[in-house]
């Protein structure tokens, strides 16, 4: 793949631009507070049905419309409990590499399913201003992930045909799949189980800088 075949690179922003294990497990329970708080019931049975509906929907966007709450209400009442500045610190690093594919001539976009709230308090604390990327894209803008409607509403905004694409992400039923499926390309990070639709296996997000050359 050359710099001139991909006009367009999409990240996916958490698991994807940084990783933390202390802050999963925050998140967690910070979301199990809120679906309690929102729902009226204690944080035991919060915790069952939000790993009930994961199985189900697959993620934590879909589970809070199946339980039917308003996923904007949830993720706006989320960004105020957590401290996201504790646990993801600031790395230079990635968004000096995300100004350098945009210097290059590439379009870059980060396509979260968390609302924009938290996602703004996430990329601040990573280092990671709008200088950095051409858009992002939320939950507040278009269906979560695995919907295919975000993936659409990208390629609509830059004009850019799905095969010029490249979708970067660590989840491929959620991200990966859907982004096969509107013709992309697709670069698996930090992954699990070899994949046979995934065009790129990647150790971190560095990595594409040997793939866009």
């Amino acid at each position: 793949m050359s710099k001139t075949d991909i006009k367009l690179v999409i990240f996916d922003v958490d698991g994807t631009l940084y990783r933390s294990r202390e802050y999963e497990e925050h998140l967690l329970g910070k979301m199990v507070e809120t679906l309690a708080e929102m729902m009226g019931v204690d944080p035991q049975t919060a915790a069952k049905r939000l790993a009930e509906g994961k199985k189900i929907t697959r993620t934590v966007s879909g589970t809070v419309e199946m339980l039917g709450l308003d996923r904007r209400d949830f993720y706006m009442k989320l960004a105020e409990k957590v401290d996201v500045g504790r646990y993801v610190k600031a790395d230079s690093r990635v968004a000096a590499f995300l100004r350098g594919l945009r210097q290059r001539g590439v379009r870059v976009v980060l396509h979260t399913n968390s609302g924009r709230d938290l996602a703004t308090k996430v990329l601040n604390a990573l280092g990671v201003d709008s200088s950095s990327y051409d858009m992002l894209v939320t939950s507040d803008d278009a269906p979560p992930k695995p919907s295919i409607e975000g993936y659409m509403y990208i390629l609509n905004c830059f004009r850019v045909e799905p095969s010029q694409s490249l979708y970067v992400g660590d989840r491929y039923e959620v991200e990966l799949e859907p982004a096969k499926r509107v013709g992309m390309k697709t670069a698996l990070i930090h992954g699990g189980e070899a994949r046979a639709g995934v065009d790129y296996r990647l150790g971190s997000i560095f990595d594409l800088d040997g793939l866009l050359m």
